[in-house]
C-alpha cells in the first residue's frame, strides 16, 4: 500500500512538472549546507526550502473510498507539491539568470527568429560523442508551446533561419571541443 500511495503521489508531482523527473539527485548524507562552483568560479550555496503537502483522512471517512478515490488523494497531494517545486526551480533559474545576464527581453513582441537565436547563443550547450547537441528542456505555457513548436518547424524550413541557427551551434560546438580538450582525467 506504501509503494502504491507513493507512486501515485510521484506520478501526481510529475504530471504537474515532468522536468522534476529529470533532474538529478545527489543525496546528501552529512551536515546541513552544501555549495557547488559554477563555470565562472564562484562558489554558491545551496539554498534548501522545506516543501511540505499535510494531507488527512479520518478511518471512517475511509472505507467508503473506491480504489480510484484512494489514489486520486495521493495524486492531488503530489500535484500540490509539484506546483511548489516548480515554483522554486523557475524561481532559481530566474534568479540566476538575472544574476549573470543571461535574461532575453522579449518586449511584448513574443519569441522572434532574433530573439530565439540570441537565446540559443547564451544557453550552454553540451554535445555527445557524435558531435549532436544535448537536447534541451524549455518551459512555455501551454499557447506559447504550441506558438514556438510552429516556429520552430518554419525556421527549419527556412534555408537561411537553418544556417543561422547552425552558426551558433557551430560556435558552441567549438567552445565545448575547446573546453573539453583542456580538461585533465585525475585520480
Amino acid at each position: 500500500m506504501q509503494k502504491v500511495s507513493g507512486d501515485e503521489m510521484f506520478a501526481g508531482m510529475w504530471g504537474v512538472c515532468p522536468l522534476l523527473k529529470q533532474i538529478r539527485v545527489r543525496a546528501q548524507t552529512e551536515g546541513r549546507e552544501a555549495s557547488y562552483q559554477r563555470e565562472d568560479g564562484k562558489v554558491v550555496a545551496m539554498q534548501y526550502n522545506l516543501r511540505r503537502v499535510e494531507r488527512g483522512v479520518k478511518v471512517e471517512e475511509a472505507k467508503g473510498l473506491s480504489p480510484e478515490e484512494f489514489l486520486e488523494f495521493y495524486a492531488n497531494a503530489g500535484r500540490e507539491l509539484g506546483n511548489m517545486m516548480m515554483a522554486d526551480l523557475l524561481k532559481g533559474v530566474s534568479d540566476a539568470s538575472e544574476e549573470v545576464g543571461n535574461v532575453i527581453g522579449l518586449e511584448g513582441k513574443g519569441l522572434t527568429f532574433e530573439k530565439y537565436l540570441e537565446m540559443s547563443a547564451k544557453l550552454y550547450t553540451e554535445f555527445d560523442d557524435y558531435g549532436r547537441p544535448r537536447p534541451k528542456s524549455v518551459v512555455l505555457p501551454p499557447e506559447m508551446l504550441q506558438k514556438f513548436q510552429k516556429d520552430i518547424r518554419e525556421w527549419a524550413d527556412d534555408p537561411v533561419k537553418r544556417a543561422a541557427i547552425e552558426e551558433v551551434m557551430e560556435r558552441h560546438r567549438k567552445t565545448f571541443n575547446e573546453n573539453e580538450a583542456r580538461r585533465r582525467m585525475v585520480d
